[in-house]
């Protein structure tokens, strides 16, 4: 009982005090005026403050043996049996005086300016369209598209899922401290989707019967492009990603603003911003190789001068989940660019702005999803039942997606504005439903609903491609899963 104290924190014991003068056989009539009334306030003194703040005798006696005072001492100076019969009385008489918990910091702070870099490396991208243009121009698609629509969709497809279940798989490891694992991931996985998306291009342009060599061009280095800026996303390097677009977006938004012409001579900022990327990408895989990881194969038990186990963070022995774990990620990841891309897509045209205002929009978006965890965890402290949590959930939700959209509609006006010369019109009819089918959609992933998510937001793209407009099938996506999030997350267990 005693050692189980000694490792309670904030419990501090007086020193023993010195023993109370006991009067000999011989003491005259006033030695008794020495001593206290009763013992048991010396007692109460020395050991109150134990008592104020025990939720049991036990633990009142535990701290009187700590304090190494034996039986015989509580016998004779404090005129008890022993310790229990002493630590019941003190703790009967003692009012209780429980201390206030220091407040926990809070969680889920994220910096905006974070939150916004992000947004900014998703939407910069975009800008090195018009560098690109001489390589595609030629004769239209079907359906009256511009060169090379089909292909560069294909390409962008396969790569959007493929990263999305790729950065789900390495934060499974990132999770368990094993960095060098997570490297191997990244960098292996990268390769893969870059192969995949650019494999996509030139599948598709041998199913149209196009001869699309310099398109299959710039998606092979677009696909490589994202599986670089995947891995430096993944491992956090955002800035350093910022870094190598430069060359790509200064020299975009100089076409777009008609300071230079759109010459084929331009394509080697995107070369450039290709480069920096792989470099930067492949420094970021060597930081993960470099360090320690204590659960990897050769060291996961023991090598063979320690067969002991390599590690005793649990966290870092839990097994890594197979891959069908990061199978519904991946799924939600092609639905939003499908999503993305149908409402792109209007007719004959292509239609930038919407695209640009929703990437753009997913850094305010990260930032509104860590505001609503800040919501939901003072009201699990300060909800007095089931039915206030619920009414708290549902409120921030509504908050949080109100938020977004206002914001998602004032960057597609501004752009729309800018990029097209008229105001917020028929071109972004389907932007606010989607935008609140992918807010809605994140925030159950981001709690745990990834199969939930996936689940709606496939068929509602699956729809897209049958024929049904992007503006219905968000929608329905959008109140759909808004009924289902106000239901899921009113749930205290879904917060754990």
């Amino acid at each position: 009982m005693s050692a189980t104290l000694e490792l309670l924190p904030g419990l501090r014991l007086s020193p023993l005090p010195p023993p109370l003068p006991r009067p000999g056989p011989t003491a005259g009539p006033g030695a008794a005026d020495d001593l206290p009334a009763d013992p048991a306030r010396e007692a109460a003194a020395r050991f109150g403050g134990i008592a104020a703040t025990a939720v049991h005798p036990f633990e009142v006696a535990a701290a009187i043996e700590a304090d190494g005072v034996t039986d015989r001492q509580v016998q004779r100076e404090y005129g008890r049996l022993d310790a229990f019969e002493l630590a019941e009385e003190l703790y009967a008489e003692t009012p209780r005086d429980y201390p206030e918990p220091e407040p926990a910091p809070a969680p889920w702070r994220a910096p905006l300016s974070a939150s916004l870099l992000r947004g900014l490396v998703y939407a910069l991208p975009g800008l090195a369209i018009p560098l690109g243009r001489p390589m595609l121009t030629g004769a239209a698609d079907r359906g009256g598209l511009p060169h090379g629509t089909f292909a560069l969709a294909a390409s962008l497809l396969l790569c959007w899922a493929w990263n999305q279940g790729l950065a789900h798989r390495t934060h499974l490891w990132l999770g368990r401290g094993r960095r060098r694992a997570a490297g191997r991931c990244l960098s292996r996985g990268a390769l893969a989707g870059a192969l995949l998306g650019a494999g996509g291009a030139v599948v598709t342009g041998l199913l149209t019967g196009r001869h699309i060599g310099d398109v299959l061009i710039f998606c092979a280095g677009q696909s490589l492009y994202m599986g670089a800026s995947c891995v430096l996303l993944v491992l956090g390097r955002e800035g350093v990603l910022l870094g190598a677009l430069a060359p790509a977006a200064l020299g975009g938004a100089a076409v777009l603003a008609g300071l230079l012409p759109a010459i084929p001579e331009l394509s080697l900022l995107l070369l450039c911003t290709l480069l920096l990327a792989l470099i930067q990408a492949a420094r970021a895989l060597r930081s993960c190789g470099g360090g320690s990881d204590n659960q990897d194969d050769d060291t996961r038990n023991g090598d063979a001068r320690n067969d002991g186990p390599a590690t005793d963070d649990p966290v870092a022995d839990d097994p890594v989940p197979g891959l069908l774990t990061s199978l519904p990620h991946g799924l939600f990841g092609l639905a939003m660019a499908l999503l993305t891309l149908g409402t792109a897509l209007r007719g004959r045209h292509v239609e930038v702005a919407p695209t640009v205002a929703l990437t753009l929009s997913m850094g305010p978006a990260e930032w509104l999803l860590y505001g609503y965890r800040r919501r939901i965890h003072r009201a699990l402290l300060t909800a007095a039942s089931s039915r206030v949590f619920v009414w708290h959930s549902v409120r921030s939700l509504l908050l949080g997606l109100g938020s977004y959209l206002g914001i998602l509609a004032a960057l597609g006006v501004g752009l729309g504005a800018a990029m097209v010369g008229m105001p917020f019109g028929p071109q972004f009819a389907g932007l606010l439903p989607l935008g609140a089918a992918v807010w809605t959609a994140l925030l159950l992933q981001a709690l745990g609903s990834v199969w939930l998510s996936a689940g709606i937001c496939a068929p509602a793209a699956a729809a897209t491609l049958a024929g049904v407009g992007v503006t219905k099938a968000g929608g329905i996506a959008a109140a759909v899963l808004l009924v289902v999030a106000c239901r899921t997350l009113g749930r205290v267990t879904v917060h754990r």
